[in-house]
């Protein structure tokens, strides 16, 4: 081997000494993804294990080769034609020129081309070159994170924001997240526990056992990075976990040792919600955060029904919270896909006593180019399919809709030659899945035949394409499917091919199937009226899903389905809640199956009546039709647009602004548009690449804190939330250390500081380390002073703000005068003109404390 690394020099050298390639072969790791794929696939070939078929490297080489020609030629390549290498004639039937050597050849690849795809033929030509798509929005981070994670940047202004609102929000405002998918979601979950003390827990509820395992890995790393002394312990919590590591998870969880516990749906409102109940009651959770928040939405109905059981668990932790509670539980609900329709639902399920919050900052991704194209018959696109996965970039998805037809594409690619590949689906058992993740993970797969079950958690960064041999159902599947591409920034490609079939199945599929009104009623009666447990002393009654409405006689599985769809709708119509769901007959004992399950598999259910007039007819009727309506009018939007994109009625990036933009009562959040190209401007999808700034809204409301700064009450104010200190040198108060600015910012801890754009970015490091000194968890606002619309500031915030300027306007006086913030200090230069009588200085008007005044007070 040429090095620890296996190189192009190594591949080339296992090719020019095959079959005695194997020390070529043994490398420690890879310069790159691809050259992995190729290591192994060549290792296994060589030793004719695993998978592998000869058809799998001519895939990955022709990959590799195009990757570095980046829309030139590519380089020449020496392989053997010795049996069972693959023959000359299969090389140029491939796409690749050859130069037949006797016993090898030398061979290089054309670019692969889909004529039938018209203008857009040349697909995937970006996907090889790997051309940046995206260039990095960073900003610069502030105190809190900077001192919590040593972060010198934030990913964008969203996650700024979302950060800001996580620490600084009233404690009891439910916060939803709504940030792109690579915009750093994740620190939402790692922030709380670094900053908290010992002795609080922060929940963090994720889909999937592999992400619950691997956030609870990286967990450890910064508790490891910020204290060398801390001891391993478990973070995570599934069912794979032994008896002892589980034991030990319960011990921390009593003794308050547990400062972050990562763990799934099914475990939280399973095994672990009755100790987590007590957490609360003893005041000992501070944040629960639940990711890809999206789910209790769109698979709380069906499959993981657990889902729908979280906003009753978090009633139960807000309700169980003693009075010697310090504060509120904080709620944060994070995604990256979030459609108004979803939004509306988890504001009404989540909503804390100071109601919720949504910080977005969404833009589209400028990764993918869309290529849509339906076909005369299955058998075509069949053929059409084959011929883009042998074609396509590696590694790619193919996605489907229903498990039967992973299965079925899964041997029709077997059957044309592919081994690297495997299926993955809903139905797939947990130990199967938890494999074929790690395959995944490992480059040992170069395809994954999926239904949407496959992609929450995995956290891939080199997707080159995503094939969709089906219409999905809505816009939203396609995208978040989409979106397992180019998580790198680099180019990738969508091919969506359907047949009318195809659309058949996704406008059935659109509209969820729901129970009637008068069966639905029956049904509820059927339950309500014999359950399986008497009514606990909470409220909670344990139904039976068994039970039979009238004019039945047969239990089974399709009975229970129905029962379960019922207190789904009369959930989701506020009529009740679902508290929890079991296989077993409930007996007061806590389960200790934490595994994913589906409605099937269900056969009790725990509920509380939230309506009191639940079994009035009329008012059941009401309810449930509002439901069915709201959810039936969402679904049809979503396959509407779907349907149009695919159709090219509608340009895709215009679509998805149609779904994604939010213009609520209580919140607007645009969609920065973007498209790297689609059938309506294919020869504009190379457009400058730029950086994606989103509008994002700054929060409005923050928690109360002038209550602890006793430091303010004697200065004199201009009015009740208006102050002024006045210095001879504003610069150097600024830049002082011993200033009463650095003081008052130690002792006073103000949700922010606000500076002029004009200042001095020493000037604003100097500030910033002082604020880290001292573990402040201010933030750092700039501000235009032309802009008076930009000082507002908001409802309960303490800030103090830097006027550097020369001059201040009337405007922007004003503005400060009619802040809703609960206090803003302002410091001043004693010579700054009045702004509505420049002849004399605003010191000489206005009510204010001059610095020697203040230092004297904060030292005393």
């Amino acid at each position: 081997m040429s090095g620890a690394l296996f190189s192009e020099t190594d591949l080339r050298a296992a090719l020019a000494h095959w079959p005695d390639s194997a020390p070529d072969l043994e490398g420690k790791g890879t310069t790159s993804g691809l050259m992995d794929r190729l290591r192994q696939c060549l290792r296994d070939l060589l030793r004719q294990s695993g998978t592998a078929t000869f058809l799998d490297l001519i895939a990955l080489l022709r990959h590799w080769l195009l990757a570095q020609a980046r829309g030139g030629e590519a380089p020449w390549l020496e392989v053997p034609l010795t049996p069972p290498w693959p023959s000359s004639q299969v090389w140029n039937d491939h796409g690749f020129e050859v130069a037949d050597l006797g016993t090898c050849a030398q061979i290089r690849p054309h670019y692969p081309r889909l004529p039938w795809l018209g203008e857009q033929h040349d697909l995937f030509d970006d996907a090889f070159n790997g051309i940046e798509a995206r260039l990095p929005t960073r900003l610069p981070s502030d105190p809190p994170l900077r001192s919590l994670l040593g972060l010198p940047t934030y990913t964008g202004p969203g996650q700024r924001e979302a950060v800001r609102a996580l620490m600084h929000l009233p404690a009891d405002t439910t916060l939803i997240a709504n940030l792109p998918t690579g915009s750093g979601k994740s620190l939402l979950a790692q922030l709380p526990p670094l900053a908290a003390s010992q002795g609080t827990l922060t929940l963090v509820i994720v889909p999937t056992v592999a992400l619950a395992i691997d956030q609870g890995r990286r967990m450890a790393e910064l508790f490891k990075k910020r204290d060398p002394q801390w001891t391993d312990r478990p973070l995570s919590f599934h069912s794979g976990l032994s008896i002892e590591e589980r034991s030990s998870v319960f011990q921390a969880l009593r003794r308050g040792e547990q400062r972050v516990l990562f763990t799934s749906p099914e475990a939280a409102t399973g095994s672990l919600r009755s100790l987590l109940v007590d957490c609360a009651r003893e005041g000992r959770i501070s944040h629960v955060v639940i990711d890809e928040a999206h789910l209790v939405v769109t698979w709380g109905s069906g499959f993981r029904p657990a889902f729908q059981l979280l906003p009753a668990l978090i009633a139960s932790l807000r309700q169980a919270r003693g009075p010697d509670a310090p504060q509120p539980i904080r709620v944060v609900l994070a995604s990256a896909t979030l459609t108004p329709h979803t939004v509306t639902s988890l504001q009404s399920q989540f909503s804390g006593s100071m109601g919720h919050c949504v910080v977005s900052g969404i833009f589209l991704r400028p990764e993918p180019r869309y290529a849509m194209k339906p076909l005369a018959s299955p058998n075509t696109r069949v053929r059409r399919v084959l011929e883009v996965v042998l074609k396509a970039p590696r590694p790619f998805i193919l996605y489907v809709t229903r498990p039967d037809e992973a299965e079925e594409w899964l041997r029709h690619l077997s059957e044309a030659g592919l081994g690297r590949v495997a299926a993955f689906t809903g139905e797939t058992p947990a130990q199967q899945r938890q494999l074929l993740m790690a395959l995944w993970d490992t480059n040992a797969l170069d395809g994954m035949v999926a239904t949407s079950a496959f992609g929450l958690g995995v956290d891939k960064n080199d997707v080159r394409a995503v094939i969709h041999a089906t219409l999905p159902e809505s816009l939203d599947r396609f995208y978040q499917e989409v979106g397992r591409s180019g998580r790198d920034g680099l180019a990738s490609a969508s091919l969506l091919l359907y047949t009318e079939q195809d659309v058949e199945q996704a406008r059935d599929m659109a509209g969820p199937t729901l129970i009637g009104n008068d069966l639905g009623y029956e049904r509820w009666v059927a339950m309500l009226d014999d359950p399986a447990r008497p009514i606990t002393a909470d409220g909670e009654i344990w139904v039976n899903l068994n039970r039979l409405r009238a004019g039945l006689s047969s239990q089974g599985k399709s009975n229970r389905i129905w029962n379960l769809r019922t207190l789904n709708l009369m959930a989701t119509a506020g009529l009740i809640e679902i508290t929890g769901l079991s296989a077993r007959a409930p007996d007061g004992a806590t389960s200790n199956d934490d595994q994913e399950y589906t409605d099937a598999q269900v056969t009790f259910a725990s509920v509380r009546i939230r309506h009191p007039n639940h079994r009035d007819v009329l008012v059941f009727d009401e309810r449930m039709n509002a439901a069915r309506d709201g959810l039936l009018q969402a679904a049809g939007d979503a396959f509407t647009l779907m349907y149009r994109a695919a159709q090219a009625q509608i340009e895709i990036s215009q679509a998805l602004i149609q779904l994604y933009g939010l213009a609520l009562p209580n919140h607007w959040g645009p969609v920065t548009a973007f498209c790297g190209g689609c059938s309506q401007h294919w020869g504009d999808r190379r457009m400058p690449v730029r950086q994606l700034k989103p509008f994002v809204a700054r929060i409005d409301r923050f928690s109360p804190r002038l209550e602890e700064t006793p430091e303010l009450q004697s200065l004199p104010r201009e009015q009740a939330n208006l102050a002024f200190i006045a210095t001879a040198d504003l610069a150097r108060t600024c830049a002082d250390s011993r200033s009463s600015l650095a003081m008052l910012l130690q002792k006073v801890r103000p949700h922010s500081l606000w500076i002029p754009h004009s200042a001095s970015d020493s000037l604003i490091d100097s500030i910033i380390t002082q604020l880290i000194a001292v573990r402040s968890d201010t933030f750092v606002d700039r501000f235009d002073p032309r802009d008076p619309t930009a000082l507002r500031g908001g409802s309960a915030e303490v800030r103090f703000l830097l006027w550097l300027e020369p001059m201040i306007t009337p405007e922007a006086a004003a503005a400060l005068r009619t802040s809703p913030s609960a206090l803003t200090v302002v410091f001043i230069h004693t010579q700054l003109p009045d702004p509505s009588r420049p002849d004399r200085p605003w010191s000489s008007v206005v009510a204010h404390a001059d610095e020697d005044t203040v230092l004297r007070k904060l030292i005393a």
